[in-house]
């Protein structure tokens, strides 16, 4: 074996914890089990309209009698012992509410998941739902 070929070989086995550690983001996000929090986030009326100013330009969700809905996805990769690695929005096309979400649920997520049954990192979902 080139010393080329050691060092690549090498490397692959180095990389391989770390890349196990991390499990693939399903692509079907219903494959994904719905987050579960220690103590239940909550959502005061006053940030609710810090968001809707961040809708200026973005088309609702879904429009019903005269008020606009906004479902804002986000996965999350928890840490499997009750915190966060990564919070990533849901695609509305509306990044301005998409960022807010994501950031709202960083913050509230952060050592406030429940441990996974294996105790290894697990993708889990959650969502805001905005009326207006």
């Amino acid at each position: 074996m080139s010393f080329l070929g050691f060092a690549i070989a090498t490397s692959l086995q180095a990389a391989t914890p770390a890349a196990a550690a991390m499990p693939p983001m399903p692509e079907d996000l219903n494959e994904i089990p719905i987050a579960e929090f220690r103590n239940k986030p909550t959502y005061a009326y006053r940030e609710s309209l810090k968001a809707k100013k961040l809708t200026k330009g973005c088309e609702p969700t879904r429009k019903v009698n005269d008020g606009e809905y906004y479902f804002v996805s986000v996965v999350m990769l928890t840490d499997g012992a009750g915190g966060l690695k990564r919070v990533t929005p849901v695609s509305i096309d509306c990044p301005p509410l998409e960022e807010y979400v994501a950031r709202y649920f960083a913050r509230t997520g952060k050592d406030n998941m429940q441990p996974t049954a294996d105790g290894k990192p697990a993708w889990r979902r959650t969502m805001l739902k905005f009326y207006w």
